[in-house]
């Protein structure tokens, strides 16, 4: 019998190591983009088909803590997630690591208020205590009531942002483009953030963090007092 138990414990254990990840489609296998990352486990990929995605499950979006990968099927510029001035793109707020990927998508016309899970700060994407890797986006047309109009990392967020576009993006406080407090170390590789409004700080505003970029441009942002 104990033969038995730790054969059948072998065979498990071999078939779960030989488990591939899965690919779950969107709209094909869900229908919005929250009920794909909801059916995906660690590892798998939520492909989504070209279109305008809106309403309430696909914004505001929560891997939930989940290390898989947001994809569009062909790029930011076919693939938009469309706030409608209610609410953000996507929520990271469950300890998300760099295994937690954001790939092409444009964000646009998030709008955050106090009253937002969050609060009113990252009006695209919100990170907070997680750190997952945003690469190949248009974050645009975002606003936020605080901080951070297109993207705001907050709590040891060391987020990799790569290859993405930031652009026309608002905040009533600080960081049009992009906010990083409280030791958020974000890195940032081939970026352009561009035509941002705050009023300081207006392309990237940084407080006790320590943010890399690398070829990176940052033109035309505005803000009605520093930087």
């Amino acid at each position: 019998m104990r033969k038995t138990t730790i054969a059948a414990m072998v065979i498990l254990a071999w078939r779960c190591a030989g488990a591939t990840a899965e690919v779950v489609h969107v709209p094909v296998d869900q229908p919005t983009i929250q009920a794909g990352i909801d059916a995906a486990q660690n590892g798998d990929t939520v492909l989504v088909a070209d279109g305008t995605y809106t309403g309430e499950n696909n914004r505001n979006l929560d891997f939930g803590g989940k290390l898989l990968t947001v994809r569009s099927a062909n790029g930011s510029g076919s693939c938009i997630i469309d706030c409608q001035g209610s609410g953000r793109g996507f929520f990271f707020h469950n300890g998300e690591t760099a295994g937690s990927v954001v790939d092409g998508f444009t964000i646009q016309n998030g709008d955050v208020v106090w009253d937002t899970p969050g609060g009113g700060r990252g009006g695209g994407i919100h990170c907070t205590s997680s750190s997952p890797t945003i690469t190949a986006c248009l974050v645009r047309w975002n606003q936020a009531e605080q901080d951070g109009g297109g993207i705001y990392c907050d709590w040891a967020a060391a987020v990799t942002i790569s290859d993405c576009t930031i652009s026309g993006n608002l905040a009533s406080s600080y960081g049009g483009g992009i906010c990083c407090y409280n030791d958020s170390d974000v890195v940032m590789t081939d970026c352009t953030i561009s035509d941002n409004l705050a009023i300081a700080g207006s392309g990237v505003a940084t407080f006790a963090s320590s943010p890399t970029m690398s070829n990176c441009s940052l033109t035309d942002n505005a803000s009605s007092g520093g930087g």
